[in-house]
């Protein structure tokens, strides 16, 4: 009971601490004192080198603590308030950019709240915001947006598991070096994107237009490409473990060095397909057998 007690106890004043924390830093007046700080330290700092380069001999009396004082206060003198000031507003320019940048991510969350709430299919806003997103490293994971134009979004490096992008226009896209891990792409347009490097584990790409894409390095460990259109698709040395390719069109798609180890090619469109030095084992065909 004691030990539970005293757990407890350990963790109310963590909380409290923690609390104690973000309250002065969500405060005005230690922002400014901060500012101040820093400010007099920095012109202090510069008053003291520009002084011991004029007069080596300077505050080597006998009362350098009363020197010292005396060089601190001189600081505020309207000599140096200039500088001051700038120093302080700058300072709390920089205490203030994480606030900032807060402000920015909730007015981009807003563009692409309304743009679902108004189920609105075309908007270059929504697409600017999610792409300032990405770039300052915020996860899009599990986000909805079904049936949504993102004709030529940059959403290199994204964390997009578990999105819902069915029948989404992500033609000419560049999600190179993504995680889309058991996301949903269901009747999605994605001719010309780009999956260089892409994490596509599980991705539901079920009648999807695929056509022409780049997936060179990517993972599609079990992703559903049942009924997608895969034509002229660059496939090279891809890991399409375990993946569903039944009813697949792979008409010249370039599947050479291609990892197709229990996949499933049944009843596949292969016309002018290259599988050359890709693993079948296990595999199965087109004609319902299994490759060995």
């Amino acid at each position: 009971m004691r030990d539970r007690w005293n757990k407890q106890a350990q963790k109310w004043r963590k909380q409290a601490h923690q609390d104690f924390i973000r309250r002065i830093d969500r405060s005005i007046s230690f922002r400014l004192l901060i500012s101040l700080l820093v400010a007099s330290g920095t012109l202090f700092a510069v008053r003291q080198i520009e002084k011991n380069l004029a007069d080596a001999k300077a505050c080597q009396n006998n009362k350098p603590i009363l020197c010292l004082i005396g060089e601190f206060v001189s600081l505020i003198s309207v000599d140096h308030l200039e500088g001051f000031s700038i120093l302080v507003v700058a300072n709390l320019y920089l205490l203030e950019s994480r606030d900032r940048k807060k402000q920015k991510h909730y007015e981009a969350w807003q563009v692409v709240d309304q743009a679902a709430a108004a189920k609105v299919p075309t908007s270059y806003a929504r697409i600017k915001a999610l792409q300032d997103l990405n770039e300052d490293g915020v996860s899009l994971q599990g986000i909805d947006m079904p049936k949504a134009d993102l004709k030529r979004i940059k959403l290199m490096g994204a964390d997009l598991r578990e999105a819902t992008l069915s029948g989404a226009d992500l033609r000419d896209a560049n999600l190179s070096e993504a995680n889309l891990e058991g996301a949903n792409l269901n009747g999605a347009n994605l001719e010309g994107a780009i999956f260089t490097n892409t994490n596509l584990r599980g991705v539901n790409f079920k009648h999807a237009n695929l056509t022409k894409v780049i997936l060179k390095e990517a993972n599609l460990h079990k992703a559903n490409l049942s009924k997608a259109n895969l034509s002229g698709a660059e496939l090279a040395g891809v890991n399409l473990l375990e993946a569903n390719l039944a009813g697949t069109n792979l008409t010249n798609a370039n599947l050479g060095q291609a990892n197709l180890k229990g996949a499933r090619l049944r009843e596949t469109y292969r016309e002018g397909a290259d599988f050359k030095g890709a693993n079948l084992t296990g595999a199965t065909m087109p004609d319902g057998s299994i490759h060995r």
